[in-house]
């Protein structure tokens, strides 16, 4: 049975930590990235705010990754990419500093609070809120379960003998930490875990606190690991270890010829005084930003730039995949870009119209456009096949399928809204010239409909609301009403005319074909769609 609480208990506090990040992250509305990227212009600013970041996303892999995104994405310095990936490291002990009280009593509390604001609220920062209270809950309880287990098999003669075997090889004791952290991909898992076996009597404070060198020396494996396919991640990993891995073997060296007595100055009981061990190492690791530019040439000559390669379509980083709910963001942002080039499209179509003639280039640059955007989709349908569906909430599950559904129906919408609609203009405009004053109001206000329409669906996305879903399908209902009326009505405009607004008919069915994921269960959908 203390077997079983063991795991068990890992396996809550695993659980109960990426649920707690990615609560925050719907706390916050899920834009981490350029939140992180408005601290990087300065390098304490960096530093600041990468140590807000790691307490609000207590996962300092995740934010090694977003660095690296960042480094990608906006050009930011080396210097200031170091300031934030150790200050998240520093931020994320907060949460350790937290865990270290005895809480389990509060954990039906952070439970039942949580999952009030998580089920019964449908606003999503509230909700991000109760759901990052129930992953706490969750951490708390699964540190209840840790420190029973322990307390149980305290007694027991094989545990002690094992203990007192560790006490004689701490070098093994700090590499056994490092490991385990490696396995978990979380210091903060490991250090929780390390915390919970104090009930047991057999831990003492320095024996902790090797662990949680070993610990911080498996969070950078993880990092170096994570980041090995990308040249930022193994720069960004290579540096993490030339800051913490002599600190490491200097403060060992120092740990196992210092009196346990002179240890014990530090505050609080022996969990707190391990929290502050590790708060403590991460603050002076942070002290290597002051040589960050000296660090930075070091690392640039271990890992030179490699020859140049093409860049692909998207700024999407594969390794964006270890976390699934932000790589899903990142996909949902670089498709609303899709959506501001498929505005682009039409406004030129629209603006040919209404000047009565097609200016040079034009084809040319709407064919450019189209093949930018089907590139685009096929790096987010390779990414999209990437994340996997069991790593995900229901909502992001949705989400996802949703994209999916969009990006099958991409090639026809761009097809449709470029060279068709092009073709459409042209004829138009070269043989029917006196018919432009006649069709520009319906053209126009077919025109301000689709965008309307694209507006809403881009909305929808973005907030994950049911009632956006109803909205597109109410309004393609609409469109469709007023396109065939259209036609009926303007009998005496040519037929190049009705062939534009064919082209609209076909969009504002295809654009509404995303919303019937999030409404497929409400009996109203059934009456839209007919």
């Amino acid at each position: 049975m203390e077997t079983i609480n063991l795991v068990a208990g890992v396996l809550l506090i695993l659980f109960g930590l990426r649920f707690l990040r990615k609560g925050f992250a719907r706390a916050m509305g899920g834009d981490l990235i350029d939140w992180l990227q408005g601290f990087t212009r300065t390098r304490p600013r960096a530093w600041v705010g990468g140590v807000t970041g790691g307490v609000v996303m207590p996962s300092s892999t995740a934010a090694a990754m977003l660095s690296v995104q960042m480094t990608r994405r906006g050009n930011v310095a080396w210097e200031n990419v170091l300031a934030v990936l150790l200050g998240a490291q520093l931020g994320t002990t907060a949460l350790i500093q937290v865990l270290s009280f005895d809480l389990q009593a509060f954990a039906g509390l952070f439970v039942a609070v949580g999952a009030i604001l998580f089920l019964y609220v449908e606003a999503p920062r509230p909700r991000g809120l109760g759901q990052a209270l129930l992953a706490f809950g969750f951490m708390l309880l699964g540190m209840g379960l840790l420190s029973e287990a322990a307390r149980s098999l305290g007694s027991d003669p094989a545990v002690v003998n094992l203990f007192a075997a560790l006490g004689q090889l701490p070098l093994l004791f700090l590499i056994g930490a490092a490991l385990l952290t490696l396995l978990m991909q979380s210091a903060t898992a490991s250090i929780a875990l390390a915390l919970a076996l104090v009930a047991s009597g057999q831990v003492d404070l320095t024996m902790l606190l090797l662990w949680v060198l070993g610990a911080n020396i498996g969070l950078v494996l993880t990092v170096l690991v994570a980041g090995w396919g990308d040249l930022q991640g193994r720069r960004l990993g290579l540096a993490s270890l030339l800051v913490k891995g002599p600190l490491v073997v200097a403060l060992t060296a120092a740990l196992l010829n210092v009196p346990l007595a002179s240890l014990e100055t530090l505050p609080g009981a022996l969990p707190q005084q391990a929290a502050w061990g590790h708060t403590l190492f991460n603050l002076a690791a942070c002290a290597a930003i002051l040589f960050a530019t000296v660090l930075g040439r070091w690392v640039r000559v271990l890992v030179p730039e490699p020859a140049a390669e093409p860049s692909g379509a998207t700024s999407l980083d594969p390794l964006l995949l270890q976390n699934p709910a932000l790589a899903l963001n990142a996909v949902l942002r670089e498709t609303l870009k899709v959506f501001d080039q498929l505005h682009l499209i039409r406004e030129r179509a629209m603006l040919a119209l209404s000047e009565g003639a097609l200016p040079p280039g034009l084809k040319t640059e709407m064919d450019h456009r189209r093949w930018q955007i089907l590139e685009v989709r096929d790096e987010l349908v390779e990414f999209l096949d990437g994340i996997p569906d069991d790593a995900l909430d229901e909502e992001d599950q949705v989400l996802k399928e949703t994209l999916d559904d969009f990006m099958r129906e991409l090639p026809v919408i761009v097809r449709t809204l470029g060279p068709n609609l092009y073709e459409d203009v042209e004829r138009l405009v070269r043989t029917h010239p006196n018919a432009l004053d006649a069709a520009r109001p319906v053209l126009a206000e077919a025109a301000t409909r689709l965008s309307q329409q694209m507006n809403t669906v881009a909305r929808m996305l973005m907030r994950e609301r049911p009632e956006f879903g109803r909205k597109i399908l109410e309004r393609k209902q609409e469109n469709s009403r007023w396109l065939i009326q259209a036609k009926r009505t303007q009998i005496g405009l040519p037929y190049p005319v009705w062939e534009i607004l064919d082209d609209f008919q076909q969009l504002n069915r295809r654009l509404s074909g995303v919303a019937y994921i999030y409404c497929r269960n409400e009996p109203e959908v059934e009456a839209l769609d007919t």
